[in-house]
């Protein structure tokens, strides 16, 4: 896949687990923008906000979070034929941080996971999304990143 001429998420942390490797490729920052919505989760889910809310419409979220405080309107974002994906990506994180095997966003079990997860209270809900956040990092580290 060529290198975009822009990327598609910068969340302008220097030391994000996932897209600081020297190859900043298209996917690579597609995956850092799902960790980005993981750990914004997490406050999310401490405020009270359903899961079920937090877990949707996460390219939206993006875009308002490049146009708030600390970021500016030409901070971009992925595009709107990518939001599916990173939903889907999402969802699966989640799913697999509450236990699912899980290896497709198609599996059938993961609306059966979430549903489960968003009855738990909201200080579980987001333990559930920081232990999610913390393993898609594992899981899309540069491999040179690891021990």
């Amino acid at each position: 896949m060529p290198r975009p001429s822009s990327p598609a998420w910068d969340h302008h942390i220097e030391d994000c687990p996932v897209c600081t490797s020297p190859d900043r490729d298209e996917p690579t920052l597609l995956r850092c923008a799902v960790l980005t919505l993981l750990q914004h989760g997490v406050f999310m889910a401490e405020d009270d906000i359903p899961l079920p809310k937090i877990l949707s419409d996460g390219g939206h979220y993006l875009r308002g979070l490049a146009s708030s405080l600390g970021g500016d309107e030409t901070t971009p974002v992925p595009k709107t034929e990518q939001w599916p994906w990173v939903d889907a990506e999402l969802r699966l994180a989640v799913a697999r941080a509450a236990g699912l095997d899980a290896v497709s966003t198609l599996d059938a079990r993961i609306d059966g996971a979430l549903a489960t997860a968003a009855r738990k209270a909201p200080r579980r809900q987001a333990d559930l999304l920081e232990r999610a956040a913390e393993q898609f990092a594992q899981q899309h580290a540069p491999a040179s990143r690891t021990p």
